[in-house]
């Protein structure tokens, strides 16, 4: 089986677009924030919610769906509540909100007769965790956690794999290290491989729809321009 992993969309649904053209695939697990920050939450959540299975509850996710703080990093702190209040909830529907409620903050289930333990952030905090590498140490060695062939995580924006057992595809909406192309993974599960990808986008279109919504001589704009040019 060939899955698709991807995680932290953030209503970049130009960058979600060119990897559905890009890649085939059996099946997606999507890992979590689907909204904040870019500009097409809603057509995002179209996608899921006639794509994938597997929707994983992240903490941006959870805020607009609860309309609860996402407790994410001081320094987008501003910039998530700014964009949940001028783009996400002045955009997504009563139905998308519903929809947003029935993500799962975590889900067990088996890929080809392996156990898998899908959750946004941590096993040890599914919404609010950071799984870097000396927590995924922790994780490998948890016996409560020996159950599962693999722990599938995002939230972090970028991509892992530790020990071939925990994964993260990094973030495909937003990646957070200086460069503007969406990050993902291609698991194939007989034999198991895991394969990162990422490629350029037409990022100016993401870029002219988020102009248009919050305009071009705010800060916020300026701010979140980084993240796709």
């Amino acid at each position: 089986m060939r899955i698709l992993l991807i995680s932290d969309l953030h209503g970049n649904y130009e960058a979600l677009k060119e990897i559905i053209s890009k890649e085939k695939y059996d099946d997606i697990i999507f890992l979590g924030d689907a909204v904040d920050y870019g500009p097409q939450p809603a057509e995002v959540l179209d996608f899921l919610r006639e794509n994938s299975n597997h929707n994983m509850m992240g903490n941006h996710d959870y805020a607009v769906a609860f309309d609860e703080d996402c407790h994410c990093a001081l320094a987008m702190h501003h910039l998530s509540e700014f964009t949940r209040e001028n783009i996400s909830k002045k955009l997504l529907s009563p139905q998308d909100i519903e929809f947003l409620k029935t993500f799962r903050k975590r889900d067990e289930f088996k890929i080809d007769g392996m156990n898998v333990l899908a959750m946004h952030a941590s096993p040890y905090n599914d919404l609010f965790g950071y799984l870097f590498s000396t927590e995924a140490e922790m994780v490998s060695k948890d016996e409560n956690l020996k159950k599962y062939d693999l722990i599938m995580v995002g939230h972090t924006h970028f991509p892992m794999i530790y020990k071939s057992r925990i994964i993260n595809p990094g973030s495909a909406g937003q990646p957070r290290d200086g460069k503007p192309y969406p990050w993902y993974a291609i698991m194939e599960s007989d034999p198991f491989q895991i394969s990162f990808k990422r490629f350029r986008y037409n990022s100016t279109k993401t870029l002219s729809i988020l102009e248009s919504l919050i305009g071009k001589d705010s800060a916020e704009f300026d701010q979140l321009r980084r993240f796709y040019s």
